[in-house]
């Protein structure tokens, strides 16, 4: 442990032992545009042990506005590649693992102790979640789009995505649709993963099931307790 991370050490509820239980743990990131470049920058500076992005898309100039790390020479490039090459220039002493593909359950096992799902589509959203419900893994949704927020930590005793957002109401919903991005907002909400991330990884306290709801042009910031549904298809 090096004396950079002195100053999070610092915090009571992290100290010397948090901090050793960050540096032992390993993270599943799906996802690094806007909320996966926030979540693994923050965390990799942290001193998380070992991290692994899940990605296969390439940087292009539309995403620059929100997505942190990239910058104008990573356009065309591989977005794995740009931002393991950021990582690790940030911290070399993180291991950082790469996986070029779309989503598949079988990028799933229990060596991991947490997965945040920062796509942003919500079909592989469901199947995260379902996936992650299956195998018993405790997983951190995430979305934002115009100036709202989205964030809940889920287990497999708790109220899962399905209980939130019922997948065949979804499309009523809107939230798939493309209505443009606050680049606030993406960091606003990338940071409040990697919080609930920062503190169940350095003190195995979570909270389940409660939706954080933050929109910052309006600046309101709320606190829902979603109930897990007896009738959820998953659970």
């Amino acid at each position: 442990m090096t004396s950079r991370y002195d100053r999070q050490i610092k915090i009571k509820q992290i100290g010397i032992k948090g901090q050793q239980k960050l540096e032992s743990s390993k993270v599943l990131v799906i996802g690094v545009g806007g909320l996966g470049s926030f979540v693994s920058s923050e965390l990799v500076k942290a001193g998380i042990g070992e991290i692994t992005l899940v990605d296969y898309d390439a940087v292009e100039l539309t995403n620059l506005h929100r997505q942190n790390l990239y910058t104008e020479d990573d356009v065309g490039t591989k977005k794995l590649n740009a931002m393991k090459h950021h990582l690790q220039m940030a911290n070399k002493e993180v291991k950082i693992n790469t996986i070029d593909q779309k989503y598949s359950e079988n990028l799933l096992n229990d060596n991991y102790d947490l997965v945040i799902d920062c796509t942003d589509n919500f079909p592989v959203k469901y199947q995260i979640n379902q996936d992650c419900q299956k195998l018993g893994i405790k997983h951190i949704f995430g979305t934002c789009a115009a100036n709202q927020g989205q964030v809940m930590f889920i287990d497999s005793e708790s109220a899962c995505l399905e209980c939130l957002y019922p997948k065949d109401k979804v499309a009523q919903l809107g939230l798939s649709a493309n209505i443009g991005t606050n680049p606030m907002i993406v960091a606003i909400t990338g940071s409040l993963q990697a919080s609930l991330a920062m503190k169940f990884l350095t003190s195995g306290k979570y909270n389940a099931g409660q939706l954080l709801v933050i929109d910052n042009w309006t600046f309101d910031f709320r606190k829902i307790k979603v109930s897990k549904k007896s009738n959820c298809p998953i659970k």
